[in-house]
């Protein structure tokens, strides 16, 4: 077997490893289309009852909030806004100067329903406007999109691992790109509810393992001591793709033909089969040898270094730990688990951070459009600050602890969550500062929470614990959308409540974890358990409970 390590140090770092950065990176960039396109699909939209005593009658001549509207319609106290399907009953009786919008024409103590005409901020195709999802109690439907979404890719990640290890991580990258750009062109087609969200849900699954495969593929290219760099600019492509789809649906606003717009590209990657190469560790392991040399050599020709004499007793890829992740399923990872309180415990609290981390993350995300001012703006704002925090975090974990920074990253989310909460409204550039720093900081968390996983699971479960937590981290953001529901019910102030209190609860359990930074990683699971103590491992090399 080849020694691929060792063949990639004398190949060095060249052009071939700047144009596959390029090429994985505008991939990474289109896996965040999917997750994020439905927060402008099934946006909530301000509007009010029509009036037709007071409005005009011609529609381009009616406004959002013209004065007589407090006489009209009954406003809501926590956030100052009309609510969006009532209206107060008019008097009989003559008029008033000549006209009914004024305090005497309406009959403050009777509300109405409308249900068929409304007066919009901004007009905007969604599909609220076009399958009648209006008023207040039909809200959580809209919600429910984004839980759809992420419920899918709850399903898809475990999914997409299984086929990227059956089938390859190339055809699984290029698989899930296509055919997720082609789903969702065909829901932009979708002619009722029903049928938009069963389309959500298969392009969720299918779209879930992009990021993950193209990760694995670039990592591959990069010699071991440049893969925090080169981590740190793919993840710096990723909030790009979400500006651009909040940029082209402020355009369009016709949530049909944003679909569309974002998802036709997709259909290009299909050009990666023969643009971009097989993970050789993955043809390594089904014994395609003499693809991993026609690989290896077109690197060497790219690059322009010569191709090394390969000796003939070239050493194994394979570790002592590959082949114990061979040898190990999944039933016995879980009993090694179960056996030892001190990994299914470790295992439960890791579980929750990546839960509040998810929740925090994607609930900030989702309600950036809620916030004054221009919401495709504060959305761009919002994802903005996630290209600053991928290069901050290792900045942050070299001068900290692995747990620490963690735990203050949290602390400072939370902070800034409950100081949005009291400023007061007309300090609206104080406001939306500190949602950007809270954003700012719980993005740094979840590029740690990475890390920590990591390192402080054995060899033998390390990928498994990986997947899993991971997996559970998608409750995290399958609640995220329903947290803006929290508003309708509970006032303006309980979302970023609940996010703030989250956080703070996330940072607590953090520091019951164990430090792991500058240590080796744990190939046992005793020496998972010495992580952090004093204890020595007493049988190194025996997975022992």
């Amino acid at each position: 077997m080849v020694d691929i390590d060792n063949v990639l140090v004398s190949l060095g770092m060249g052009r071939y490893q700047f144009m596959g950065c390029m090429l994985f990176g505008l991939m990474i960039m289109y896996s965040n289309v999917s997750p994020v396109t439905y927060v402008f699909t099934a946006s909530d939209l301000k509007y009010r009852c029509e009036i037709p005593e007071c409005d005009a009658p011609n529609p381009e001549g009616r406004i959002y909030d013209p004065e007589w509207l407090r006489f009209t319609i009954p406003y809501r106290n926590d956030t100052n806004q009309p609510r969006k399907c009532l209206r107060y009953a008019a008097l009989s009786g003559p008029l008033i100067n000549g006209t009914r919008c004024s305090s005497g024409g309406f009959n403050e103590s009777l509300t109405e329903w409308c249900r068929d005409s409304w007066v919009f901020e901004e007009f905007e195709n969604t599909i609220g406007t076009e399958f009648g999802l209006m008023c207040e109690d039909n809200k959580w439907k809209l919600s429910m999109v984004g839980t759809i979404n992420n419920f899918g890719q709850f399903i898809g990640i475990p999914v997409s691992g299984i086929v990227a290890d059956r089938y390859g991580r190339k055809f699984t990258m290029v698989f899930c790109a296509a055919t997720s750009a082609a789903l969702c062109i065909i829901q932009s087609f979708s002619n009722s509810y029903s049928m938009f969200m069963v389309l959500e849900f298969v392009s969720s699954i299918v779209s879930s393992g992009i990021y993950t495969v193209t990760f694995i593929l670039a990592m591959e290219l990069f010699l071991p001591q440049q893969r925090v760099l080169y981590y740190s600019i793919l993840e710096c492509f990723l909030p790009v793709g979400s500006i651009l789809v909040a940029y082209i649906a402020s355009l369009v606003q016709d949530w049909r033909i944003l679909l569309r717009l974002v998802n036709i590209p997709g259909l290009l990657f299909l050009s990666y089969f023969w643009l971009t190469e097989e993970s050789m560790r993955w043809l390594e392991s089904q014994g395609k040898h003499d693809k991993v040399i026609n690989a290896l050599k077109k690197i060497a020709a790219v690059n322009k270094k010569p191709f090394p004499d390969l000796p003939t007793n070239t050493q194994t890829l394979e570790s002592v730990d590959d082949k114990d992740d061979k040898d190990a399923n999944f039933g016995s990872i879980i009993k090694d688990i179960i056996r030892s309180s001190t990994i299914f415990w470790r295992m439960i609290r890791c579980s929750y951070v990546w839960i509040a981390v998810t929740l925090v993350y994607y609930g900030l995300t989702i309600s950036s459009t809620d916030i004054a001012g221009d919401k495709y703006l504060n959305f761009s704002l919002v994802l903005l600050v996630e290209i600053p925090a991928c290069l901050l975090n290792w900045l942050i974990m070299e001068g900290m602890s692995r747990k620490m920074s963690l735990s203050c990253m949290f602390v400072f989310s939370g902070v800034t969550c409950v100081m949005y909460n009291l400023m007061p409204s007309e300090f609206f550039l104080i406001k939306l500062s500190l949602f950007l720093v809270s954003k700012l900081a719980i993005s740094i968390a979840f590029c740690i929470i990475y890390m920590l996983t990591a390192e402080i699971f054995p060899t033998k479960m390390r990928a498994t614990m990986m997947s899993m937590c991971s997996m559970l981290g998608r409750i995290g953001s399958m609640l995220s959308p329903q947290a803006t529901l929290l508003t309708e019910y509970f006032g303006v102030y309980a979302t970023m409540l609940v996010f703030g209190m989250t956080a703070f609860a996330a940072a607590a359990i953090t520091m019951t974890l164990p430090e792991s930074k500058n240590i080796k990683l744990p190939n046992t699971i005793d020496e998972a358990k010495g992580i952090g103590t004093d204890v020595k491992p007493k049988n190194i090399g025996k997975n022992s409970p």
